[in-house]
């Protein structure tokens, strides 16, 4: 059985299409085409039907993919076995949060890059519903995102730690200091919010409703020192993860606001697909997170 076939197969089944495999593979299509067929001669059952645009596994297909994805497993394992790491050659693609990557995976980087230093990493800035729909076309290894609880049964989790939303405001804000505020009083100040497609946009949004408020938002902007910036008017709040704006608040410039509410919980994960080897290097990277913010329940 050809482990080219078997690794097209793999490829054809992530992504659900022959034209976006044969671009992953770099491979013409009429290739895509002729390696399945002579894997579906092998097996003696077809893998695929096509419906519409897309290409969907048989039962047979089904059946057989773990098995594929397993033999895909050890022979990658058995190319980097004794390997020295500076040695190892391959490409790491990542995708990441804005605010993890600058919590996170630029402190880690210089290290990685010492131990790995013919790996290509490759890095995706985007939102966590983009990154896990990337995942999923296996355009990405892992997506580095935070997260609410993940029901998507082919997506699981390598890292996982608790973090903590807040409010949060220049340190001369007239609140900054004060014990014990009501919701009502931050409420009464604008709010810079990151987009509205975040986990902390939307818990803001449920806060004001459980209180029966509104907030204020007189800016919305994606990006970390911008926001940073806006609240130096010494007015403005904002609500957001907190590891993300720590480095303003460890430099002073930023506080946490003392804010009767119950803590606002979610997680960072490190996620990768359950049909994708993470080889070598991609464990040392969630093991350099792991170390960097160690994992906390």
């Amino acid at each position: 059985m050809d482990l080219d076939n078997i690794k097209t197969f793999v490829t054809v089944a992530n992504l659900g299409n022959y034209t976006k495999a044969a671009e992953e593979l770099n491979y013409a299509q009429s290739t895509i085409t002729s390696q399945i067929q002579q894997l579906e001669q092998e097996l003696k059952f077809p893998l695929f039907e096509r419906i519409g645009r897309k290409n969907y596994l048989t039962a047979g297909g089904q059946e057989f993919l773990p098995h594929a994805v397993e033999i895909m497993h050890i022979m990658q394992k058995s190319k980097v076995a004794g390997q020295d790491p500076g040695e190892v050659e391959g490409r790491l693609r990542i995708g990441v949060l804005e605010s993890l990557l600058f919590s996170g995976v630029l402190g880690i980087l210089p290290e990685f890059r010492r131990e790995y230093p013919r790996v290509d990493v490759m890095i995706k800035i985007g939102q966590a519903a983009d990154l896990l729909e990337l995942l999923r076309q296996n355009q990405l290894d892992i997506a580095y995102v935070s997260y609410g609880h993940n029901s998507d049964a082919s997506i699981l989790c390598a890292y996982s730690r608790r973090e903590e939303m807040a409010f949060m405001a220049a340190a001369d804000h007239p609140l900054v200091g004060k014990k014990h505020l009501s919701i009502a009083e931050v409420m009464d100040y604008p709010f810079v919010v990151a987009e509205k497609a975040g986990r902390c946009y939307g818990r803001l949004v449920e806060l004001a409703a459980e209180e029966k408020l509104t907030f204020h938002s007189s800016v919305m902007v994606d990006n970390l020192q911008a926001i940073t910036a806006l609240l130096m008017d010494g007015q403005s709040v904002t609500f957001l993860a907190e590891y993300s704006l720590e480095k303003a608040i460890r430099e002073g410039r930023l506080a946490r606001l003392d804010v009767d509410c119950p803590p606002q919980v979610y997680y960072s994960q490190i996620l990768y697909h359950k049909n994708k080897y993470l080889p070598p290097y991609a464990v040392s990277f969630i093991e350099h997170i792991r170390r960097y913010r160690p994992e906390i329940e």
